[in-house]
This record gives structure tokens, sequence and C-alpha cells, in this order.
């Protein structure tokens, strides 16, 4: 009865082990499936930092007093900065929680993927910010020029982060079109 007892017991163990060392592949895709939830809520947000976008670009171009400059300073303040906070929020949370499920034990292009991922949401965080900074360039103008020239360099650098973030998102989309059988299609 002692060694069926012992024999049990090194049997659990080993199933045990076994339970704990494999793939992580459920918890990596439920991790992706909240940075997706993430990735939605970002969206929605650029859709409305267009949306204010082009009021604010309205109102920046029929300035002629002071006081429709205050008026697109203060929208810009209010309503465009909110939503570029807001996508980079999410974006970030989104990157957070691919960043998570690339460091649990998945398959290698799985992680590949992941990473990727995780470095196009950092890239998107990166361009909502810098997006912040056109408001911030219509206060601190000291004329219509000097705020095209601050607005020109601001679109610029977002531009090169976007393509970045579209880079890596075609690379992601790659490795999950090449090994459908590693992850689940989203």
């Amino acid at each position: 009865m002692k060694n069926i007892t012992a024999i049990l017991a090194v049997l659990m163990l080993i199933f045990a082990g076994l339970a704990c060392s494999s793939d992580e592949t459920d918890k990596a895709n439920g991790l992706v499936d909240e940075a997706n939830k993430f990735i939605k809520e970002a969206n929605t947000a650029v859709d409305q930092a267009e949306s204010k976008g082009k009021e604010f670009d309205r109102m920046v171009g029929a300035i002629e007093t002071e006081d429709d400059f205050k008026k697109a300073t203060d929208f810009g303040n209010k309503e465009l900065i909110p939503a570029y906070d807001k996508m980079k929020d999410n974006f970030s949370k989104a990157g957070e929680k691919f960043e998570a499920a690339g460091k649990l034990k998945v398959n290698d292009k799985f992680k590949e993927y992941l990473e990727a991922k995780a470095a196009e949401m950092k890239k998107r965080a990166e361009y909502a910010e810098v997006y912040k900074g056109i408001p911030k360039a219509l206060a601190d103008s000291k004329g219509k020029s000097d705020y095209k020239e601050a607005l020109q360099k601001i679109l610029d650098k977002a531009q090169g982060l976007q393509k970045e973030a579209k880079d890596l998102d075609e690379k992601a989309t790659k490795i999950q079109k090449d090994n459908p059988n590693v992850m689940k299609q989203n």
C-alpha cells in the first residue's frame, strides 16, 4: 500500500510539473483579447480626434481676432488634447497587454507576433502624444506663419511614427498569416 501511495504521489508531481511547464497560449490569448478591447477604445478616440481636429483646423483658419484665437486655443485644450490622451492611454494599455502576453511561455512565432504588436502600440501611443503638441503650438505661436512652421514639424514627426506603427502592424499580420496554426485569428 505504501508503494502505491508513493507511486501515486510521484505521478501527481509529474502531472503537476507538466501542467506548470506547459504552453501558456490560452492565457496569452486572453491578454490579446484584453488588448483588442483597448485598441477598439483607442480607435474610437482616433475617430473623435479626427473630427475634433477638423473643427480645430476650421477654427484656426478663421482666426481674425484675439477672441477667435482664444476660442481656438480653448477648443484645442478642452476638446482635442483629451481625445489624444484617450488615444495614448488606450494604445499604451494595449501595448502593455501584448507585452505581458509575450513574456508567457508561448510558441516563438506567437511571441514574435506579440512583440511586434506591443511595439506597434507603443508607436501609436507616441504619435498620440506628439499630436497633443498641435494645440500647444497654436497657443505658443506668435502668428500664423510661426504656427504653420511648428505644425509642420509636429506633423512630420507624427507621420514618421505612424509609418513605423504601420510597418510593425504589417510585420505582425505577416507572422499571423504565415503561421495560422500557432495563434488564433482576430
